[in-house]
């Protein structure tokens, strides 16, 4: 096994490119009207591809209001991150929902297996010295 397969284990063993940063979604769920405010926090972790929508909880009424949620609507944000600041965006987070969002708020990550195209991929890792015209 190469360095590299030690480092990468599921890059390719014809010496294919290899990322330097894999890339993870990043699924926030935030209560709705606080979107805005989570996706412009995460910016500051250079998520530069986000997506807002509006999502609608399962939870029963009764429920939701034991809970003392207001209602079930929810921001869901989707955003693509590199895996090595992940930590450091979940710690952040989790302060952000106990001071701004009352202590409710969910966040996970789901891997991304690859992107196609050199571009795509220094836009969404935020890797200026792979950008064309920048080297």
């Amino acid at each position: 096994m190469t360095e590299r397969q030690k480092q990468h284990p599921t890059a390719p063993a014809g010496g294919g490119s290899v990322a330097p940063n894999r890339l993870v979604l990043l699924v926030t769920v935030v209560q709705k009207g606080k979107g805005t405010f989570f996706a412009d926090y995460l910016k500051t972790f250079d998520a530069n591809l986000q997506i807002c929508l509006v999502g609608t909880g399962t939870a029963q009424a009764d429920l939701v209001e034991f809970l003392g949620l207001k209602d079930n609507k929810r921001s869901v944000i989707f955003s693509v991150v590199r895996e090595d600041r992940v930590d450091s965006i979940f710690a952040a987070l989790q302060e952000r929902f106990e001071t701004v969002n009352r202590g409710t708020g969910i966040a996970f990550t789901i891997p991304l297996s690859s992107v196609i195209g050199k571009l795509s991929y220094a836009f969404l890792s935020n890797e200026r010295r792979m950008i064309k015209g920048d080297e």
